[in-house]
């Protein structure tokens, strides 16, 4: 979300980091308030995500005119028309950025900082980005606000974020504990345990049309029967996990989270000056930071970068239209581009070649 808003105010994301904390936590308030809410569909559909509420008005209302004080500029476009403008990643975006381990990087970051000098004494606007990041996701969240996803029953964000990713994608993180040990968390009965072979099923099929497309003479291999089949258990497991808004919660609090992280090293940010990490890609930075605090950064970052928006807008698309997305998917167009972004990477980080043929076996 902060990607988002970055691109939208004055000053863009250095004015962003240098916001008050409490700024931005009503921004990301009025974010869920104004969120795609159409009643009439699923609840738990993208444009029916919750029904949770956001803080009251009276509360609401004076946070909002503070956030639009600051950025002179109202926090999003009014709704127009009854409609409400804010639909964020899918959870997947978040399981990406995560992989390439910014989280536990920065982590190590503020750490150092906040305890010596190791690292140098941060700059002035350093440390506006040391504070709000401390604040907003290192601690617990403000009492009532949405992104507060911790308490008693689930005192671990790290823990909880895992939690999501297994139940939505069968998948845990790449890397444990610092100390390389399996991360402590809890697994859930119900998951989305086929997932993964479903997805790339699906890839490999998009994959022959997409290498058919100009075929207008020979056989074309491309099956469109196959294809809506794949699409239709895709949405069918997404969305199971979604009933009645399940999990919206965090995912928005978790895809918030990645994208402040992933902001910070898209460009030379305050906090990359300060560590004098400064690049010309969001991998080479977040591998200067993390050799500074001695934390290895994922090897495969820039893939797991390159995917995350691409994956993340086909997921939500699959989760709206189901097949309907599928004519888009057989021929060259947007569709096309961004599935073969997404196969592209996906092979790179899992090491499963997607373009290749699959072997029947006997």
């Amino acid at each position: 979300m902060f990607r988002r808003y970055a691109g939208g105010i004055p000053e863009g994301a250095n004015k962003l980091f240098l916001e008050h904390p409490s700024v931005l936590a009503a921004l990301l308030e009025v974010t869920w308030q104004y969120r795609i809410h159409f009643p009439k569909q699923s609840l738990g559909d993208p444009f029916h995500r919750s029904n949770i509420p956001q803080l009251p008005d009276f509360w609401l209302n004076q946070l909002r005119s503070i956030v639009e004080n600051e950025t002179r500029k109202p926090v999003i476009d009014p709704p127009s028309g009854g409609r409400r403008p804010v639909l964020w990643d899918h959870l997947i975006y978040a399981y990406m950025i995560e992989n390439t381990r910014i989280y536990e990087i920065f982590r190590r970051v503020l750490y150092e900082y906040l305890h010596g000098e190791k690292l140098g004494v941060p700059t002035p606007a350093a440390q506006h980005w040391l504070r709000n990041t401390e604040e907003l996701f290192y601690r617990d969240p403000l009492p009532f606000s949405i992104i507060s996803v911790t308490s008693n029953i689930r005192s671990d964000m790290r823990a909880s974020r895992r939690n999501a990713y297994q139940r939505m994608f069968g998948m845990d993180l790449n890397h444990g504990t610092d100390d390389n040990q399996p991360y402590p968390y809890v697994k859930a009965e119900a998951y989305n345990n086929e997932f993964v072979p479903v997805f790339e099923e699906f890839l490999r099929e998009v994959w022959v049309a997409i290498v058919n497309v100009k075929n207008e003479t020979g056989v074309n291999p491309t099956d469109r029967g196959k294809v809506e089949t794949l699409v239709e258990s895709l949405q069918s497991m997404l969305m199971t996990r979604r009933v009645n808004g399940n999990l919206s919660r965090e995912e928005f609090a978790f895809v918030s989270m990645m994208s402040w992280f992933h902001l910070t090293v898209e460009f030379n940010s305050p906090i990359i000056e300060s560590l004098r990490a400064e690049a010309s890609s969001p991998e080479q930075r977040l591998f200067k930071v993390a050799q500074r605090v001695g934390l290895p950064a994922h090897g495969l970052s820039k893939s797991y970068f390159d995917i995350a928006d691409p994956i993340s807008r086909i997921l939500i698309q699959i989760e709206i239209s189901g097949t309907g997305i599928v004519p888009g998917l057989l021929v060259a167009g947007p569709l096309q581009n961004t599935v073969n972004t997404i196969i592209t990477h996906w092979s790179t980080i899992t090491g499963r070649d997607i373009k290749a043929r699959k072997v029947a076996t006997t």
